[in-house]
C-alpha cells in the first residue's frame, strides 16, 4: 500500500473518531477500557467484537483512537456500493466483506495486513444480531475470525460492546437524541487471547465465542469515565 494511501486512512479514521466523539454529546456516554496494544510484524492484530447497532463503528474509532490504533475494518461488502458512504469506507480503509471470490479478497487482504504488522477488525457474528437471537448476548459466529487468526497465530483483541442498540436501536435510520444528563452509558470492555502457533481455526473461533460471552455478562464500573 501507498504510504499516501496509509497516511489518508489514518487521517480518516482520526476524524471520524472526533465527530463521532462531538455527536456522542447528545447521544450516549461511552467508557472504554484501556488497552496497550502492540502490533509485531509477521502477526499482526485481530480487534474482534459483537455487533448490535450500526452505532458500533463509530464508538470503535473512538476506541481506537484512544488505544492508539488504525485498524482496517471488515464492512459489509453491499455498502460499498452506495456513492457517498463507499466513498467513505475507502477513505478508512475498510474492506469489503462477502461471500465466494470475495470473501477470498478479503481474507487475502486481511492476511497482507496481519503479515505486515497492521490491525484489523472484525465483527465476527457478520451482522447486526437482534435481541431474540443472542439469548447468551452474542450471535453466532462466521470462521473468518478463526481463519484470518490460525495462519500466523495472530493475537486477538476481544472487545465487548454494550448499550450502543439503547442508543441506536436496529431499523432507525438514526440514532436516538438525548440531553446530555440522561444518555444511556455505552461500554466496551476488553481482554487479549493469545491465539497458540498450530491451534485450528475452529478451536479459535470456539476461544472468541468463550471470551466475548464472558465479557458480555460482567458488569462494568462506568464512573471513572464519564464521556
Amino acid at each position: 500500500m501507498l504510504l499516501r494511501d496509509i497516511r489518508a486512512h489514518k487521517v480518516a479514521l482520526a476524524i471520524c473518531a472526533a465527530l463521532t466523539t462531538i455527536a456522542l454529546s447528545v447521544i450516549a456516554k461511552v467508557h472504554i477500557d484501556d488497552v496497550d496494544l502492540e502490533s509485531v510484524k509477521d502477526r499482526g492484530v485481530i480487534i474482534a467484537s459483537n455487533h448490535r447497532s450500526l452505532l458500533d463503528f463509530f464508538v470503535g474509532t473512538v476506541a481506537f483512537r484512544r488505544w492508539g490504533v488504525y485498524p482496517y475494518p471488515f464492512v459489509r461488502g453491499d455498502f460499498f456500493a452506495r456513492p457517498v458512504l463507499g466513498r467513505a469506507l475507502r477513505l478508512v480503509g475498510a474492506i469489503p466483506a462477502g461471500h465466494g471470490r470475495s470473501a477470498l479478497f478479503a481474507v487475502k487482504r486481511a492476511h497482507e495486513i496481519l503479515h505486515n504488522g497492521g490491525v484489523i477488525t472484525i465483527a465476527p457474528e457478520g451482522r447486526i444480531v437482534p435481541l431474540s437471537q443472542r439469548s447468551t448476548g452474542l450471535g453466532d459466529l462466521k470462521r473468518g475470525v478463526g481463519i484470518m487468526s490460525s495462519r500466523y497465530a495472530t493475537p486477538i483483541l476481544l472487545a465487548a460492546v454494550k448499550n450502543t442498540d439503547e442508543a441506536w436501536p436496529a431499523g432507525r435510520r438514526a440514532p436516538m437524541l438525548h440531553l446530555p444528563w440522561n444518555r444511556p452509558t455505552i461500554t466496551v470492555v476488553t481482554t487479549l487471547l493469545i491465539v497458540q502457533v498450530g491451534m485450528s481455526s475452529s478451536e479459535i473461533t470456539l476461544l472468541v465465542t468463550q471470551g466475548l460471552n464472558s465479557l458480555l455478562g460482567a458488569s462494568v464500573d462506568t464512573e471513572e469515565d464519564p464521556r
